[in-house]
């Protein structure tokens, strides 16, 4: 039986993939075969004319059927980087992007601006844990840390990401919507909500909607649950606590009148690397 090669391999997936409308062909191609040979990406190009075993083209060729059917490659192999940190994640999970590491990023800048020395930070919708694991991982301060989610599902995988992090107990899981399961006053709301308009759903791409809706669908117009956690947190939050959001495009203007009206002022927005307004803060009144 003729063995393929690592550069046999790659072009022939490369060349499905495109067939199959995949954007990120040869990347995802390149990504995926690095982890059934378990080997970094570059050191691909110094082994094209490695042959692989009949196991490893089997492994592989599950991946590709997987990639070619929409599946995220985060979903496929299990996890994701963010924040330079490993995640596992599922379909139970939205999959951490590079945009959101700009909203982790600002509010460590906060954090290490602010005079407390122990901060209560409140992560809503936390996912995968990757926003309130990064937090306590990159912050110079004491953080007592509260993830929320509305799926149990997702708790769990948050729970595993803090665990591997080893910050299981430095973290109360809470399952509930919102800020529903907070009693207390807190000192940083920090969430990632829902913000696609319910009707630009099916106009997502098709790995996106790989995604769980609840982490995607944010009403009719994408501001459901901002005027939710804007309404809930003011009894929540400490004078001259926070609160930090990511939004989507074209959203920030129509968030920062929404905390204007709702006891906040100091309200920053911030763009991202590609100059998109992506993050709006506002401190309490």
């Amino acid at each position: 039986m003729e063995l393929l090669t690592v550069k046999e391999i790659l072009d022939r997936t490369v060349k499905h993939f495109q067939k199959y409308e995949i954007t990120s062909a040869r990347l995802d191609a390149e990504i995926l075969l690095s982890e059934v040979l378990d080997m970094e990406r570059i050191n691909l190009y110094v082994n094209f004319d490695k042959p692989l075993t009949k196991a490893e083209v089997d492994k592989y060729r599950q991946f590709v059927i997987a990639r070619s059917k929409g599946t995220p490659v985060a979903y496929i192999l299990g996890k994701q980087e963010f924040m330079s940190l490993d995640f596992k994640v599922n379909d139970a999970t939205l999959i951490p992007r590079p945009e959101t590491e700009h909203l982790v990023e600002i509010v460590l800048d906060k954090i290490k601006d602010t005079d407390l020395d122990r901060i209560k930070v409140v992560d809503i919708g936390t996912g995968s844990g990757a926003i309130i694991v990064s937090l306590i991982k990159l912050a110079q301060k004491e953080i007592e840390a509260i993830a929320i989610d509305i799926s149990a599902d997702a708790l769990e995988v948050a729970k595993e990401n803090a665990d591997n992090h080893e910050l299981l107990d430095r973290i109360d899981f809470r399952l509930g919507s919102l800020l529903e399961p907070v009693g207390e006053q807190v000192d940083i709301i920090v969430s990632n909500p829902p913000y696609i308009p319910t009707a630009d759903i099916d106009d997502l791409q098709r790995e996106v909607k790989n995604e769980p809706i609840t982490a995607l669908d944010g009403g009719k117009d994408g501001l459901d649950f901002y005027r939710e956690i804007i309404k809930q947190s003011v009894n929540r939050l400490n004078i001259g606590g926070f609160i930090a959001f990511e939004v989507g495009v074209n959203q920030a203007e129509d968030i920062a009148t929404l905390l204007k009206g709702n006891s906040f002022d100091n309200i920053e927005v911030i763009k991202d690397y590609a100059g998109i307004e992506r993050v709006v803060l506002a401190k309490k009144k």
